[in-house]
């Protein structure tokens, strides 16, 4: 408790005294609407007129009314409503004596204005917001039908690798959140979490390669926001999907949304039910070192059938206490199965063509996770210049069992049997629970000043029980020496500070964010405890400069941190064959991350950026061989360096009136340094590439059609390197004439070209792996909406679980 104490005591005394500041600004008032009635939920933007800077924004209430609290100066508002024609008024003075009543906008319908479903169509791919890059699901029909993960995977920047190990351009440890919610699961978990998900779940992926203050600092490699599909209408309304496809096995996606609101309360949820079977393929041609012993080959061929069922459900409502208070409780669910048959082969011998004899490896594995989180909110507007607090109150638990069974046999080249090897079984229960409490404070002093401070208490445990059997004539005997049980207690404490400026077309926005850490692993088994307690500051800067309306320049510093997720820390050794297993690692580090980015913005349309990030302690999974096992084994260690230069254009091209492009272009050099990995210095260097190109064509009214391929040369993660790869997909969208569903059919990866090719770049470590799946497919997804389609949607909350559930567990 005093270590809380020690950051909620200075942001009490830093915010109360700021909040009793005089305000000498002038209240504005106004109202929007057309020739009949007012007009609710209008965009309202407040520039001055000298010079068009936006001043500030605000949105009609149900009336049609909105307010402004600014200083003295000469103004223009220019107002919108989906829908209708923009309206730009005649330019106002204030002198800050009085509130300044202005006379209703009226706003004209847009006579060419097309139907909803065209509306959504003709939304960009690609938009360049602020610190954001956003990629958005519904103008791609070829997504349609996708999982989670498959819609990542489309995502400009954005490489997913053989291990489904997620990097953004080039650099590893990305922050996942869902609604900016964060997930506080492992890299597994969230991968598991994205392929549980749908593509008609998802309104737009948002990339943030340098986040600031008032992010966690947990994101050394940048931020992935999946943004849901909210409701956007009073009264009730709501979507149901219904989708199939086939990769050689039939697949299921299905979802229904509704959306109830009226004017005191909101009630919303969701429910969709996923089934997606898949097969993966394996090879591994390893030799083992030879130093103290003969090399031996080892040419590895394996092949995984699974099945991933998941039930994900959203439940929630929101109280309008008064116009500017709001009370929220919010209940998801993640219910999810997965069974898979596998069957391994390996060759071994004193070469690759002439094996001595041969390990057959049948396999049965099958898991079950559920995430249940619990979330109370408030959120209060003090005044009518922009002072406002929210505040979080979240809890979230998670239990998985694993369970899996392996028989090795042996065989002669002839196929005649030879031995048994190992046979054993394993079961791996998991238990982690998460508390969290988060407030975020905004007060605006002035039209060039606001400040921003927030707090964050998070505490973490986590109970891993590994438990494994051998065969031993035909009676099941624990393995105490591969046997243990790992838990986990983790508290974060955090606070921030952001102040921002703005003058003329200049704006300034400094943070300094602080997180104190206290940890305690304990492998129970093998009595090894593990405790740490470290405090650090996490700066960060952004310098803007708006030159006019089709010229923005912006630079910005950042410095963040990884921790170590929960079951890396664990030291337990997992057999996947008799030659092959994952090992954890104790005694990982944090890596700490500085972080430069500068982005020019033309027309809001066509961005360039450039940016340079220096990791220390690089958190990598590697992959290493055992010389006295003869086996190969994964793990993760902290190496010395990491160093990325980058460059990134996003360019769009109107092609004719029914043909556009999109076009997003990475480019970076990458260093990895690592003075004594496994006895060998690594000093790893590579220039990559990636380019994401998609073409849109609206063939009619009802019809549009698109076109997609990623490329992308070779990349060096860790102490691999991953060889170029190449993805298409198109799709078919047709929209119904009534404007309430749409139908589209998806084609993935038409070459059947998306495939892992990964070798070694450490000396004396000699793989060669492929890893590829059933990615080729063909979807049909039908969409029908019902209801009204004006409704406002649900709160997009961003809850305080948002740095920890990413680190539950994983690869």
């Amino acid at each position: 408790m005093k270590t809380y104490l020690r950051f909620v005591f200075p942001f009490l005394f830093y915010i109360l005294p700021l909040s009793l500041r005089a305000q000498q600004n002038q209240k504005v008032t106004g109202t929007i609407r057309d020739n009949k009635q007012t007009l609710p939920a209008a965009s309202v933007l407040l520039y001055t007129a000298k010079d068009s800077v936006l001043v500030t924004t605000a949105m009609t209430d149900g009336e049609g009314k909105f307010s402004f609290a600014v200083g003295p100066g000469l103004y223009y508002i220019l107002a919108t409503s989906v829908g209708y024609d923009k309206v730009k008024t005649a330019a106002f003075q204030l002198n800050g004596s009085a509130v300044h009543e202005l006379p209703a906008v009226l706003l004209k319908e847009n006579t060419n204005k097309l139907n909803e479903v065209s509306i959504v169509a003709s939304k960009p791919v690609l938009e360049r917001k602020g610190d954001k890059l956003i990629f958005n699901i519904e103008a791609t029909p070829s997504a349609a039908g996708l999982t989670g993960l498959e819609v990542l995977r489309k995502a400009p920047g954005v490489t997913i690798d053989h291990n489904e190990n997620i990097s953004l351009a080039g650099k590893n440890n990305v922050l996942v959140t869902i609604d900016g919610k964060q997930t506080y699961l492992s890299g597994a978990e969230v991968v598991n979490l994205l392929k549980s998900m749908s593509s008609s779940e998802i309104e737009s992926i948002e990339i943030v390669n340098n986040p600031g203050a008032r992010y966690e600092a947990n994101a050394t490699g940048g931020i992935i926001n999946i943004k849901t599909k909210k409701s956007r209408a009073e009264g009730f309304n709501g979507s149901l999907t219904i989708g199939a496809g086939y990769n050689q096995r039939i697949q299921s996606n299905n979802s229904v949304n509704l959306n109830y609101r009226k004017q005191f309360f909101n009630v919303f949820g969701s429910y969709d039910y996923n089934r997606w079977p898949f097969q993966e393929n394996l090879t591994i041609d390893r030799v083992t070192p030879g130093m103290n012993s003969k090399q031996l080959y080892f040419s590895q061929r394996n092949k995984d059938t699974s099945v991933f069922a998941s039930n994900n459900f959203k439940i929630g409502t929101d109280f309008f206490l008064t116009k500017n208070h709001t009370v929220g409780v919010l209940f998801k669910g993640n219910i999810n199965g997965f069974d898979q048959k596998g069957f391994s082969r390996i060759a071994i011998g004193d070469s690759f063509a002439q094996p001595d004899s041969i390990l057959q490896t049948p396999s049965k594995n099958s898991s079950d996770r559920n995430n249940f989180s619990y979330n109370v909110n408030y959120k209060g507007v003090l005044d009518t210049a922009g002072q406002e607090i929210t505040v979080d109150l979240d809890y979230s638990t998670f239990d998985g069992t694993n369970n899996a069974n392996f028989v090795n046999r042996f065989f002669l080249p002839d196929g005649s049997f030879f031995k048994n090897g190992q046979i054993y079984r394993n079961f791996a229960p998991s238990d982690i629970n998460i508390k969290a409490i988060k407030g975020d404070y905004v007060l605006p002093l002035n039209k060039m000043f606001k400040l921003e401070a927030g707090i964050k208490v998070a505490s973490v445990k986590s109970d891993n029980n590994f438990v494994y059997e051998n065969d031993i004539n035909g009676e099941w005997i624990r393995d105490n020496n591969r046997s243990n049980r790992f838990k986990y207690d983790e508290q974060v404490s955090a606070a921030y500070t952001i102040v921002n400026v703005t003058a003329g077309k200049m704006s300034i926005q400094a943070g300094l964010r602080a997180e104190r850490t206290s940890s305690t692993g304990n492998s129970v088994t093998t009595n090894q405890l593990t405790e740490r307690t470290y405090t650090d500051f996490f700066p960060s800067m952004t310098l803007s400069r708006n030159f006019d309306a089709d010229h923005v320049a912006s630079l910005s510093y950042s410095r963040k941190i990884n921790r170590p997720n929960y079951q890396n820390l664990n030291p337990f050794i997992y057999y996947l064959d008799q030659y092959t297993y994952n090992e954890g690692n104790p005694n990982l580090k944090p890596e700490y991350s500085t972080n430069f980015e500068a982005t020019y913005l033309l027309k809001q349309k066509y961005s360039v950026a450039i940016g340079y990030s220096h990791t220390s302690d690089v958190i990598a999974q590697i992959l290493l061989q055992n010389e006295a096992k003869k086996s190969m084994y994964q793990t993760v260690l902290n190496l010395a360096s990491n160093d990325i230069v980058s460059l990134t254009f996003n360019f769009p091209v109107k092609v004719s009136k029914w043909w556009g492009m999109t076009n997003n272009l990475v480019g970076y050099h990458k260093q990895i340094q690592a003075p004594d990995l496994n006895g060998t210095d690594l000093n790893s260097k590579q220039f990559s590439a990636s380019l994401y190109t998609q073409n849109n064509f609206m063939l009619s009214k009802q019809f549009s059609a698109d076109a997609s391929v990623y490329t992308s040369t070779a990349q060096i993660d860790g102490a691999f390197k991953v060889k170029s790869m190449l993805s298409a997909d198109a799709g078919l969208r047709y929209n119904f004439p009534n404007q309430n569903g749409n139908l589209k059919l998806g084609v993935g990866d038409i070459f059947h070209s998306q495939r892992g090719r990964v070798f070694s770049t450490l000396p004396g470590n000699v793989y060669n792996l492929v890893q590829w799946g059933t990615s080729t497919n063909v979807r049909l997804t039908f969409t029908y909406r019902f209801g009204k389609t004006t409704v406002k949607s649900e709160r997009n909350r961003q809850t305080g679980l948002d740095a920890e559930q990413k680190r539950l567990g994983g690869k």
